[in-house]
């Protein structure tokens, strides 16, 4: 082991001679004093960064010891600097970084070396992100995710300082009405998947703050200057002083200007940040941001898809025909994508036809405008919006006055009867029903009221709310309100509108002196915009984007019950239910009935399954109604399935929707598609790069329909999906070891069946055990536990059920090992189910009487797989079976029936037929689920001699395969290929499919 003095020369050596860019002022030097007084030296010092420096960490007791050290030298060198002072502690195999929280160091980062083959330029790396010493580093996408992203140590130690921060300020009452306001937003957008978490809003409060510096770096602005402060930053002081407005503002955000130690922060972001090369920016670099610091499956849960560059950019040059003409919205701007991409395409547009640099701005913000939810997008929105004018426009002379045009704001109105015009008024509500919560959700007691011929003018208006927030700061809660006639003077308000406007002034000056007050004009000016936007004279000419595609199922009940009237009185939705459906096409509808030009046009991003799936026919015939507008009519054009594109642009399939919102007759959406197909170098490159990898030539999907449905076989209204037996880790047993006085008469000694396939929570929760009455562990069968013409080995499981039916709780507690396991089942079920259901763990294991319904059971069962690469059938004889949700089952009348199915189930011919009605995911094929039943089967019929030969070959397969040895070890899928190749041997196949062929050729199906 190496003398500590060795490894400290060795590290400072390292950081002297490595190319880390290291200023003057950041030399490393060893053995610093300390200068509090006392004789203790820092190892090394470099820059803002203290490195404690050991021979072994390993060795007890040593790194206890060093960390009670460094946090010596971190408090010190922290309060005579007033700045943030990080420690970093390493024996040069393991590196550990310390940030100063509440009084003791906290570990936010570490990285472990191979001390025999170290990785120098991974440390390096590391290191850098830590010191910030690099400079001129272009953006790119790489680039971003390597330094600023969620791996990196730079966000780990900005995450842990800025809750730091947080946490000791959230009982701040008006921080507290920000934070309560973002959850409301995020609520609306993403219904019950988003949870009001402290560490998101502390990730999106950082994600804003570095795209607010980022927007001063856009103009030219020094971020090291001591002229742009804190606030500056935050709050958009500089962006008003240049008459750049609604870039950057008072917002949820601005909290962290509030509290101890936030200003350093900020200019200490600021600095860090100013090392990269802002000028020149060629892709959305902050959606690159927003992805790399929350993490997949967060982004997956919320639903938040941002679309890759080169798709972005071909949708804008495939719909906007006439860049300087038309007017452009996307209703779900998100990171600012779309907006990027059609911005540059307006600009080519406007200096190829000579107009002068100071119109084409001046027009800009009529003819490209975004709106979003979600107030992080809207920010990352309004910074890309600048970074597509870029720095050379907006500081060119003749430059007028720029009000950005994205907007935070709810685009399908979720709550349209509140906030619309009535009787020449709008009224924004500061108490009421939160849709998103579903319940009165009470903030303040008045509503802020405008009257309708002040939202005429949407920058007057902008104007006018920001003035009357800054006036209302002065009002102290005493006395008179102070007068804000002179604004409405200057602005031309309406002399008839003043005393409107004056109550509403009122109303803020009270919000201000209860410690609410900014907050209150950005709210009201983003509020209003989509209502704004809805009025006839400001419709656009195309709307592009990406809808939210956030499932029903995580829609907050509020929101269901409001989905599910809007999409009905749309003739979005027929008979089928509501359940599986998604908010995409109900927000494409209502972007085209409020905001969009009858002959204008739009194109969206959409889940494929729009293509075909019998969710989305009402969405798909084109022929929509509106409450307010009558019918709704849009001709579809040939869509894009873009299936084939890898990488994989979102975690399902998507395709791109275009139509034309007509005046005359509705056109469906077509069968026939355009079949994309390619694999590109990198999942987010531009469209010049991703074109030569891209083919694309004519397809088909085949879409179903209620028609085809119809059409299709007798069965499908006979079979239903097993029993949802989830989480299967408070359900699944296996035998526990025996006891010495046994388990007892008529029970089993059983404990819970674990698998590597649970996930969080339930991967974590821990096991139950017990001595349960044998009459209430049942056999299960699974989709693992099926082969075709053979039933495997089926799983037990607990399960509170007897052949007259479902046991009641009550009737729980009369059988007292059932009664041991079922209640700590529940107990666990009701600790870590999501907040959003209400279900007892008994109402959920009968989920639509999913499980109720299977008693009592037929002796002549059929199943048939939900999943798989190839459908698998048998019959299933024991009365005692469950039939688990990836199954599917029904009761036949006789054997001769059962072996009928199970030999159509098991065919060729109805595995194709299934196969092409599938939903599709990144894997391929989905759930066969009843696309089983669109193959033309008819009822058995046993004076049928065709249906009994059927029925005796099927007979004979499932003698075929019961006689074969299986091993209790041997894999489902290879048990089932083991039948298969059995069934070919025996020329079972062959004959299975003579006989399904001429079957279907009486139905006039060619196979």
């Amino acid at each position: 082991m190496r003398p500590e003095a060795d490894l400290q020369a060795d590290i400072k050596q390292l950081l002297t001679t490595a190319n880390l860019n290291i200023l003057d002022a950041q030399v490393a030097v060893m053995e610093q004093p300390l200068r509090d007084g006392t004789r203790r030296r820092i190892d090394i010092e470099i820059g803002h960064a203290v490195i404690e420096v050991k021979r072994d960490l390993r060795r007890p007791g040593v790194m206890q010891e060093a960390i009670g050290q460094l946090k010596g030298y971190v408090e010190a060198q922290t309060y005579r600097l007033g700045t943030r002072y990080v420690g970093i502690l390493t024996d040069g195999a393991e590196w550990h970084l310390f940030h100063l929280a509440e009084g003791s160091l906290s570990e936010v980062a570490r990285l472990s070396l191979n001390p025999s083959d170290p990785a120098v330029d991974q440390l390096l790396t590391w290191l850098e992100a830590i010191l910030a010493t690099r400079e001129d580093i272009r953006p790119t996408p790489a680039e971003i995710k390597r330094r600023l992203g969620a791996d990196s140590p730079a966000y780990k130690l900005d995450h842990a300082s800025l809750l730091t921060l947080y946490e000791t300020a959230s009982n701040n009452s008006e921080i507290r009405l920000k934070k309560d306001l973002w959850a409301k937003l995020l609520r609306t957008a993403l219904g019950s998947a988003f949870t009001d978490d402290d560490k998101l809003f502390v990730d999106h409060t950082l994600l804003v703050l570095t795209a607010e510096v980022i927007a001063h770096a856009v103009l030219g602005f020094d971020l090291t200057s001591a002229e742009l402060s804190p606030q500056s930053l935050v709050r958009g002081e500089s962006f008003s002083d240049s008459d750049i407005l609604g870039v950057v503002e008072a917002d949820f955000f601005d909290w962290v200007l509030e509290v101890p130690s936030g200003r350093e922060f900020v200019s200490d972001l600021a600095r860090r940040l100013s090392r990269f090369d802002w000028s020149d920016i060629e892709h959305d670099v902050l959606k690159v941001l927003y992805e790399s610091v929350i993490n997949q499956q967060t982004r997956k849960d919320l639903g938040e898809y941002y679309t890759p560059d080169w798709l972005a950019e071909r949708m804008v040059s495939e719909t906007i025909k006439d860049p300087l003409h038309q007017r452009v919205m996307d209703p779900s701007c998100g990171s600012g994508t779309f907006l990027f991409h059609a911005i540059k395409a307006y600009l080519r547009a406007a200096d190829e036809s000579g107009m002068s640099n100071g119109e084409a701005l001046a027009k800009l913000p009529r003819h490209v405008i975004g709106v979003d939810v979600h107030p992080v997008s809207v920010t990352l929105a309004r910074v890309t919006y600048l970074m597509a004018i870029g720095a050379d426009r907006l500081s060119a002379e003749d430059r007028e006055a720029l009000a950005v045009p994205v907007y935070l704001g709810d685009s399908v109105q979720w709550e349209q009867n509140r906030g619309f015009i009535s009787q020449g008024e709008v009224s924004i509500p500061t108490a009421g029903s939160d849709l998103a919560e579903g319940a009165e959700s009470m903030l303040f007691g008045d509503d802020l009221v405008f009257p309708e011929r002040v939202l005429a003018d949407a920058q007057i208006f902008d104007r006018l709310v920001a003035e009357m927030a800054d006036r209302a700061i002065s009002y102290t809660g005493q006395g008179r309100y102070p007068s804000i006639r002179p604004v409405l003077t200057r602005l031309g308000i309406h002399p008839g509108d003043w005393p409107i406007v004056e109550a509403t002034f009122a109303t803020m000056c009270r919000l201000h002196a209860d410690g609410r007050n900014h907050i209150w004009g950005y709210y009201v000016r983003n509020y209003i915009r989509p209502i704004w936007l809805a009025r006839p004279e400001n419709r656009v000419d195309v709307l592009i984007g990406n809808p939210p595609w956030l499932a029903y199922r995580f829609m907050t009940p509020a929101m269901q019950r409001r989905f599910t009237t809007l999409s009905k009185e749309r003739k979005l939705v027929g008979k089928l239910g509501i359940s599986g459906r998604d908010l995409s096409a109900l927000f494409v509808t209502r972007a085209v009935e409020l905001y969009l030009k009858v002959g204008g046009s739009f194109a969206f991003v959409m889940p494929r399954a729009t293509l075909s799936r019998q969710g989305y026919e009402g969405f798909r015939t084109g022929a929509w109604m509106s409450p307010g507008h009558g019918s709704l009519k849009v001709s579809f054009d040939t869509a894009w399935d873009l299936e084939h594109i890898s990488p994989n642009i979102f975690p399902v399939p998507s395709a791109v929707i275009r139509a034309v919102f007509s005046a005359e007759s509705a056109k469906a959406l077509s069968a026939d598609v355009q079949y994309w197909e390619g694999r590109l170098p990198a999942a987010d490159v531009r469209w010049i790069t991703a074109e030569s990898y891209i083919t694309v030539s004519e397809g088909y999907v085949h879409q179903v329909t209620r028609a085809r449905e119809a059409a299709g076989s007798p069965y499908r209204t006979r079979f239903r999906q097993g029993a949802v037996l989830i989480p299967r880790a408070l359900l699944f047993c296996v035998e526990a070891p025996s006891k010495p006085l046994g388990a007892g008469s008529g029970r089993k000694a059983i404990r819970s069946r674990r698998t590597t396939q649970e996930k969080p929570p339930w991967s974590s929760v821990p096991d139950i055990s017990a001595n349960v009455e044998s009459q209430f562990v049942h056999p299960v069968h699974l989709g693992e536990t099926v082969a075709p013409f053979r039933a495997l080995a089926p799983l037990r499981a607990v399960v509170p059920i007897r052949q007259n039916g479902l046991l009641e709780a009550e009737e729980i507690e009369e059988y007292p090992g059932l009664a041991k396991w079922w209640n700590r089942a529940s107990e666990i079920w009701d600790q870590n189910k999501r907040r959003s259901d209400n279900s007892t763990f008994l109402e959920r294991i009968d989920f639509h009487r999913q499980l109720s319904s299977q008693v009592p059971a037929s002796p002549h069962r059929v199943v048939y797989t939900k999943a798989g690469n190839n459908l698998a059938a048998a019959r299933i004889k024991d009365v005692r079976a469950i039939i688990d949700q990836k199954l599917y089952w029904g009761a036949v009348s006789s054997v001769d029936e059962a072996h009928y199915l199970v030999t159509l189930l098991n065919s060729d011919a109805v595995h194709k037929i299934a196969s092409a009605m599938q939903s599709r995911g990144l894997f391929g094929g989905r759930d066969f689920d009843k696309y089983v039943w669109y193959a033309p089967i008819p009822l058995f019929d046993s004076s049928d001699q065709l249906h009994l030969r059927i029925a005796a070959l099927g007979a004979e397969a499932e003698t075929a395969a019961a006689n074969l040895t299986l091993t209790p070890d041997l894999h489902f899928r290879k048990a089932r290929e083991t039948v298969l190749q059995e069934l070919e041997r025996l020329g079972i196949v062959s004959r299975m499919r003579v006989l399904v062929e001429e079957l279907f050729a009486r139905a006039g199906t060619l196979v």
